[in-house]
């Protein structure tokens, strides 16, 4: 019994015939109430670091992609296909500060698709690709800019294997808003898309910038009012309707003479005033179309 005695952290003896009673010590309300405090306070406190122990890993895992569709890879090329690093030279770097920002989107590194090839390096968010990011496809082309829900959606650049590359706004990986589209030819168009068709109002100008086309497109044709100049200093200035001059519309030749009037599919159909440089003037009816580089006109 001694050494139960010796363990009994101070608490007094009784002893009672063959027996010893431990008593134990009065414990006042003030001090019960402090130590239930105190350990109140400890499982609150581990309570919250488990909570946010496995709230960070769930936020963390809710991050990365499946692992069916993309896998971590330190294998990014340094040089790129020929004709997008030059374009890339001439170019600079990316500017990201005009992407829109996604909140809670994480970076992190770089990911391999497994089924069509290509390796991102950006944001992810809800395991898809999410903020700002780069995109190198499997063809060796680079996308630069905006992404929501895993397609470039917002501000971005493309730049293509042929040396041709546009930068704008983006839709579901398309070519939707304002935008800019340069061929490797340094022709281009400046203006307004839709679902990677020229839509709405914009400005074609051709590679020596000699010529060019400013006014309306739908779905990629023109369509509405445009005018064209070419080099030459010949001009047209009307409506158009499935790429043709139709409509009511101005062409004026290069040394100076003017037909105003009715077109149809490109040619000079209906009523209109023919006026030559020599002073001869019509108005009527009359029929005109361009063969050969040579415009016949019929008086009817």
């Amino acid at each position: 019994m001694g050494g139960i005695c010796q363990a009994n952290r101070g608490y007094p003896i009784i002893e009672s015939g063959p027996f010893e009673y431990i008593l134990p010590t009065e414990i006042k309300p003030y001090e019960m109430k402090s130590n239930l405090l105190e350990v109140q306070e400890m499982c609150a406190t581990k309570i919250q670091a488990l909570f946010r122990g496995h709230q960070k890993k769930e936020l963390e895992q809710s991050y990365h992609p499946d692992s069916k569709v993309a896998v971590k890879t330190d294998q990014v090329p340094e040089i790129f296909h020929h004709e997008v690093s030059k374009v890339m030279l001439q170019l600079g770097a990316f500017d990201y500060s005009k992407c829109q920002s996604i909140p809670g989107a994480k970076s992190l590194c770089a990911y391999q698709f497994i089924e069509k090839g290509g390796i991102y390096i950006g944001q992810w968010k809800d395991h898809k690709r999410n903020g700002k990011g780069k995109h190198i496809f499997l063809d060796g082309s680079i996308y630069e800019g905006s992404w929501k829900d895993d397609k470039a959606n917002g501000y971005g650049r493309l730049i293509m294997t042929n040396g041709d590359y546009y930068i704008g706004e983006w839709k579901n990986d398309k070519n939707d808003g304002k935008g800019i589209y340069i061929h490797s030819d340094k022709s281009r168009y400046e203006g307004e898309w839709k679902e990677d068709h020229l839509h709405g109002k914009g400005k074609e100008i051709w590679a020596d910038e000699s010529a060019y086309f400013e006014g309306q497109f739908v779905m990629g044709v023109k369509d509405g009012y445009g005018i064209y100049r070419w080099a030459d200093g010949s001009s047209y200035d009307g409506e158009f309707k499935n790429g043709f001059f139709s409509g009511q519309g101005t062409y004026c030749w290069s040394d100076g003479s003017k037909y105003k009037g009715q077109w149809s599919n490109n040619k000079m159909n209906g009523y209109g005033e023919m006026n030559w440089v020599d002073k001869r003037k019509y108005i009527g009816e009359l029929q005109g179309q361009q063969e050969g580089g040579v415009w016949r006109i019929l008086l009817v």
